[in-house]
């Protein structure tokens, strides 16, 4: 499959967001070695650049300005570098955006539609900044949960409705939260679960319309047929 340059361009800037969050991920969860995280740090930088100068370059040639920058508006704050720990969950919904791009310059039109009647990459960059923030105020808050890793996993586990039971919120506001994860997770896959179940009556909806149209032309075609062959016996018949 051959890409345009934009298409590579978005390719490319897809991947290497990707492997910064990863390692963004890494190096917040584990300890590393010095060296290892000065290296991230500045890839991380000049990362952060190239997504500046992107912005930029997108915005100036953008028809409506006004819309462009509503558009963006989530994702301009994953622009941002590695040391601004509330603003790393929106690096992943940078990710999401030239995804969509990328996704886009080969479709533009189903896609868009797509998008625009399902909010798919609106609903999953809401999750992202939702699970962040609640893993982060569950940890502040519950004075059992000791780093930011266990309250990310005990928000994990509570939107999913999985319920290992290794970690448990012993403080009220603990609780409190544990209950706005849970409600939040019903929420998120019950969004996502309509999503899906849109996108399959929509080919249900599809493939019938198709079959309709077949039966119809079938239909004309024996009527043309009918009228033919008695054009012929009254033409016999005279």
């Amino acid at each position: 499959m051959r890409y345009d340059r934009k298409q590579l361009f978005y390719f490319i800037i897809s991947i290497l967001i990707l492997v910064d969050f990863v390692l963004l991920f890494y190096v917040s969860f584990f300890s590393t070695d010095p060296l290892f995280k000065s290296v991230f740090l500045y890839f991380d930088f000049v990362l952060c650049i190239i997504l500046w100068i992107e912005f930029f370059y997108s915005y100036k040639h953008a028809v409506d300005k006004k819309h462009y920058l509503k558009e963006n508006a989530l994702s301009i704050w994953g622009m941002f570098p590695y040391y601004l720990i509330l603003l790393r969950p929106f690096r992943l919904i940078k990710l999401i955006h030239y995804i969509k791009l990328f996704a886009i310059n080969q479709d533009s039109e189903t896609l868009e539609k797509f998008l625009k009647r399902t909010l798919l990459d609106k609903i999953l960059s809401w999750a992202i900044i939702f699970i962040f923030f609640i893993s982060l105020l569950m940890y502040l808050v519950d004075t059992q949960i000791n780093d930011f890793a266990t309250a990310f996993w005990y928000v994990i586990v509570s939107i999913t409705a999985t319920g290992y039971g290794d970690v448990v919120p012993t403080t009220l506001g603990g609780r409190i939260v544990g209950i706005i994860a849970m409600i939040g997770g019903v929420l998120i896959f019950a969004a996502i679960t309509a999503v899906i179940s849109s996108i399959y009556v929509s080919k249900i909806s599809r493939d019938s319309h198709t079959d309709l149209e077949l039966q119809i032309d079938d239909l004309t075609q024996e009527v043309k047929e009918l009228n033919k062959k008695i054009d012929e016996l009254k033409k016999e018949k005279d």
